[in-house]
């Protein structure tokens, strides 16, 4: 059904994993839940060096300089960091990471340049090309997940109020720290979000799937249910 034409630039060479599969690339849209499933993953005992563009960018943010402003204008109103600016920091952290392990990506890549780049990556540094896991859930189901989270100030715990029964809405009951939602969690944002991260969906799963490297999972289930799939996936390591 897919009548996309990939461009000639952006056909990289391809290599074939060895066995089972050791790098990822864990994939969803707001809302999935693919962060907490790299906790889950970590919790499990698997050993994975880990890129998270997310993280990245609210460290960056975190900074005070030109750069980390301009970030933070672009992410407070659900929009996307530009490629030339993505691309370079996701470089940066691949240099510092420890390859001899498992490789996750965590919210990278998002566009057909940015894939090129990944594989490109991978191929240079003989590693195995990643995998996509895409963790799928509706936009109206990242709303209620999104809407409803609160995050410590203090302890950077993160809480849902629809969850998570806490007796006070306001306070962390693990420190006592003041609860608050992140800028990119209020229903308009998140609803913009959610449209430009589908409008660049289709073709980034084309690839994927186009290579043999593509697994999708539904994030609306337990995310208990959830990890077990991925471990399936990769062969619980």
């Amino acid at each position: 059904m897919y009548n996309i034409l990939m461009p000639k630039e952006l056909q990289v060479k391809t290599t074939t994993t060895k066995g089972k599969h050791k790098n990822i690339i864990i994939f969803g849209s707001p809302g999935s839940g693919k962060t907490t499933q790299v906790d889950m993953l970590k919790d499990a005992g698997i050993e994975f060096s880990l890129v998270s563009v997310g993280q990245i960018l609210r460290d960056l943010s975190a900074k005070g300089s030109p750069l980390a402003a301009k970030i933070e204008e672009t992410m407070s109103k659900g929009d996307l960091v530009d490629d030339y600016t993505i691309i370079r920091l996701v470089k940066d952290r691949m240099r510092d990471i420890d390859k001899s392990k498992m490789i996750i990506l965590d919210g990278y890549p998002r566009n057909l340049a940015q894939v090129n780049v990944v594989d490109e990556i991978f191929t240079e540094e003989g590693l195995d090309l990643p995998i996509m896991i895409n963790v799928k859930i509706s936009a109206e189901e990242a709303i209620k997940r999104l809407s409803s989270r609160r995050i410590c100030s203090k302890c950077k715990e993160v809480y849902n109020l629809e969850i998570d029964n806490l007796k006070d809405s306001t306070k962390c009951p693990k420190c006592g720290g003041e609860l608050v939602q992140r800028h990119d969690d209020k229903e308009e944002v998140i609803r913009n979000r959610f449209e430009v991260f589908d409008m660049q969906m289709e073709i980034v799963t084309y690839y994927f799937r186009s290579k043999g490297r593509y697994f999708e999972i539904n994030g609306e289930k337990r995310k208990e249910n959830t990890h077990k799939e991925i471990m399936k996936i990769i062969g619980s390591r």
